[in-house]
């Protein structure tokens, strides 16, 4: 007599695939990783919405304020390519868990932080717990969407838009819960990041791995040297570089640079996220069955230019939520197709590999984003034109022209 599915599950090897495992299971386990997902959102979000406010509390100049925005993204970077290696080994289930209440902790710690020491180790806590997630996080999305990679990360990317769109609204529900302390929605989100990774650390099978193993050997390095891979990787240091940018201090310069409300200038960051929705599953679907790496390169153009347009002129807050979400629809395209970019060219021994040095590269253009940010810009926000064309417009057009010219020689 046949078994049943579920006897089967049951008696299945110590690991299993995704595409293994029954729906029922598998259904409740994406359910939990989105919900962290959107915590995972929201700590980068509680920082930017509050950066005023801790800039007077902690004594902060404007560019340690802006370095300290994005500087989590270091810890995402130096993190990124070790990452794929600790998945492997601490499996699908401690890896999701641990790296959750690493980044809660982290989370925790900068609302508790009274001074720039304590600020500085808890947001490379964040960021180092998040490197090991994102690592985690994507290659059970690929692997379960093999034929439609770019879709199902554009998928992921449009929890994250969500996260993004009514992250800024809770943050500051959350601060006026808390009689206007701007460490309350520090506690609250590290809080419940800490019981997402309890969850997933109880809930989420142990079986559960990233991907298949496959009996053939890990390739050599050659991939590396491809073409295709060095321009991905160029591509994903200019989104991270410009993408983080606009998240950590586009709402310090709208309130203090064009004189935007505080909510206005987060409903407009709030349209950012709704963009990165509109165009994840849009464009991964475009892209999945056409030529990704020239619309990669097309959509690169497109989204310099909407990010150079945002900054040139003096902000209305209509035109503000206009361009902020064409340029989350261009960022959210073309995050997710990188992902997918580089898991096509690389062997499936190297993917997670792959991935981590996509992210390295993405995140050291973060890290250092908040900086050159008030740099490009000046201390009072003055030098707008020339930061939209040096920030945004000319490094996306570089990254464009090398996808371009990239195609066109192989």
């Amino acid at each position: 007599m046949q078994r049943s599915q579920t006897e089967s599950l049951e008696e299945a090897p110590a690991a299993a695939s995704p595409a293994t495992l029954n729906m029922l299971v598998l259904i409740p386990i994406l359910l939990l990783m989105a919900a962290t997902y959107v915590f995972y959102g929201w700590d980068r979000l509680v920082m930017p919405v509050e950066l005023v406010e801790m800039r007077k509390t902690l004594n902060l100049d404007q560019r340690s304020a802006g370095l300290m925005a994005s500087i989590f993204t270091l810890g995402i970077a130096v993190l990124s390519i070790p990452a794929g290696i600790l998945v492997a080994r601490l499996g699908l289930r401690m890896a999701l868990g641990l790296s959750t209440l690493v980044f809660s902790g982290g989370t925790l710690l900068s609302g508790a932080a009274k001074g720039i020491l304590a600020l500085l180790i808890g947001r490379l806590a964040t960021g180092a717990g998040e490197s090991v997630f994102s690592i985690a996080f994507f290659m059970i999305i690929v692997a379960l969407f093999p034929r439609w990679r770019g879709t199902a990360i554009g998928g992921a990317t449009a929890i994250f838009g969500l996260s993004m769109f009514v992250g800024p609204r809770v943050v500051l529900a959350l601060q006026a819960a808390g009689s206007g302390d701007w460490r309350f929605p520090f506690r609250f989100m590290g809080c419940g990041g800490v019981l997402a990774g309890l969850l997933l650390l109880f809930c989420v099978p142990q079986r559960l791995r990233a991907e298949e193993k496959t009996a053939s050997r890990p390739q050599g390095w050659g991939w590396l040297r491809s073409r295709t891979l060095p321009a991905v990787y160029a591509m994903a240091a200019v989104n991270g570089l410009c993408c983080y940018a606009y998240m950590s201090l586009f709402q310090t310069y709208a309130r203090v640079g064009q004189h935007l409300t505080p909510a206005e200038a987060s409903f407009a960051f709030g349209c950012f996220g709704i963009g990165n929705i509109l165009g994840g599953v849009p464009i991964g679907l475009v892209l999945d069955r056409t030529d990704r790496l020239r619309g990669v390169g097309i959509l690169s153009a497109l989204t310099g230019i909407a990010a150079a347009v945002l900054f040139l002129w003096p902000l209305h807050p209509t035109s503000a939520i206009v361009l902020s979400l064409i340029f989350g629809i261009g960022i959210g395209g073309i995050y997710g197709n990188c992902y997918a970019l580089a898991r096509e060219n690389a062997p499936e021994a190297r993917a997670s590999l792959a991935i981590g040095i996509l992210l390295t590269v993405y995140y050291l253009g973060a890290s250092s984003s908040g900086y050159f940010f008030v740099l490009a810009m000046g201390d009072d926000f003055t030098a707008n034109v020339r930061g939209a064309l040096v920030m945004f417009l000319v490094p996306y057009l570089i990254a464009s022209a090398i996808m371009l010219t990239t195609r066109r020689q192989t």
